[in-house]
């Protein structure tokens, strides 16, 4: 598993090899650093198809680099956090107001599944989530128990069957045949959701386990009645985002923005990649390769990545330990939410990690003082971590290698 040096934003890459095939999953495709981006990519691709990518919000520090990906090798699958029309204005008017909107997000939130299924992509999985009251999930869906023979290809499997998605999310009224026969299926699946690694004869120990808390219900309700003070009533959301290629109607979302004060992100997806049941594995942790190694020996060989989830927040906190409770302590590798900044930082969860190595921030050259001093000095106070900065220098890859 690696977490590449793109600088101030998100590229992780992971794979099981079993069978006459590995398994490959990425986490995030995008930088604010473009060059150290495309570099990566480009490794990223050459080392063969990619069977899932995990997108933890459509930020553009998160998603810059996905057309590139999309265009560079085969992705089969996508799995996103669930959106709805609402969701993607508010990430539209969010850009728009850092000025770091990409004309090819604005044209894939008009028809997700045909942006996707047009650059290859078979599948489009949303994750469910409960918002601020509900939660999201009281825990992993994991049926049976790893073991059996593993000779034979290893593929992933969702835990529980996904349910198929008829209505085509925002897509316009007016898609061509030839378009639809590329368009990406849509599914979804519920809070506790996970991917399970499985053989023809075997459950492998090793899981891939989505969250998602979803923003309170109360800021969604907000946000639309800022949108229908501003574009009429009966609200249509639908008719808003495939407008939103007209610079005006942007600036007209970034008003509704601003009015509400919507600083931070709403949603973000974590993943927790690791055993799902206690286990010791051969762990190697070092930067640029293993080789180069600052810890070697028996672990349980979990890594968590969190996007930019807020981790401060007393409740989503609370509803993230109770989810990850059997997995925060296989965890070996964290990554520090939001680049590192004490907004998204909790100590709680990182004194929930006893076999905590290694807590790190993928962030390069930025305005924001990211990663900030305190969430450093945090995980370099626990009993037997230290703090990595992920940055755009190729020195600062982070790579953890794992054998049973």
């Amino acid at each position: 598993m690696v977490q590449h040096p793109v600088g101030q934003g998100g590229l992780f890459s992971g794979a099981l090899n079993a069978g006459s095939r590995p398994v490959r999953w990425v986490y995030d495709c995008g930088s604010n650093q473009c060059d150290a981006l495309a570099r990566e990519i480009v490794g990223v691709a050459e080392s063969g198809d990619v069977d899932l990518l995990f997108l933890s919000h459509l930020d553009s520090d998160h998603v810059r680099g996905v057309d590139q990906l999309l265009s560079s090798t085969k992705v089969r699958e996508v799995i996103l956090p669930y959106l709805n029309e609402t969701m993607l204005l508010i990430t539209i008017a969010r850009d728009s107001e850092r000025g770091a909107l990409s004309g090819a997000f604005v044209e894939a939130a008009g028809d997700l599944a045909g942006w996707f299924g047009d650059r290859g992509v078979e599948t489009v999985t949303f994750v469910n989530g409960g918002d601020g009251d509900e939660g999201g999930g009281d825990g992993p869906i994991l049926p049976g128990e790893p073991g059996g023979d593993r000779d034979g290809d290893v593929r992933a499997k969702w835990s529980i069957q996904p349910v198929d998605i008829g209505s085509r999310l925002v897509a316009s009224e007016n898609v061509s045949g030839e378009t639809s026969e590329r368009r990406a299926r849509q599914q979804q699946v519920r809070p506790g959701a996970a991917i399970q690694m499985v053989s023809p004869g075997a459950l492998l120990n090793w899981v891939l386990i989505p969250y998602v808390h979803t923003p309170p219900a109360r800021l969604i309700t907000a946000f639309e009645a800022a949108l229908e003070a501003e574009f009429g009533s009966p609200l249509d959301t639908k008719a808003i985002v495939l407008a939103a290629k007209d610079h005006a109607v942007r600036d007209r979302l970034r008003g509704c923005y601003d009015a509400l004060w919507l600083d931070h992100n709403l949603i973000s997806m974590t993943l927790y990649c690791g055993p799902w049941k206690p286990e010791q594995f051969d762990v190697s942790i070092g930067l640029v390769s293993s080789h180069y190694r600052g810890w070697h020996g028996a672990e349980p060989g979990g890594w968590i990545l969190t996007g930019d989830a807020h981790l401060d927040r007393r409740r989503r906190r609370q509803r993230f330990l109770r989810f990850y409770r059997g997995h925060l302590p296989l965890t070996n590798i964290f990554m520090a939410p939001h680049h590192g900044s004490t907004h998204n930082h909790s100590d709680e969860v990182l004194g929930a990690m006893p076999n905590l190595r290694v807590g790190f921030a993928a962030a390069g050259p930025n305005n924001y003082g990211h990663p900030h001093d305190a969430v450093r000095d945090a995980v370099n106070a626990q009993p037997m971590a230290a703090f990595v900065q992920v940055s755009e220098a190729l020195a600062t890859r982070l790579v953890m290698d794992l054998a049973d």
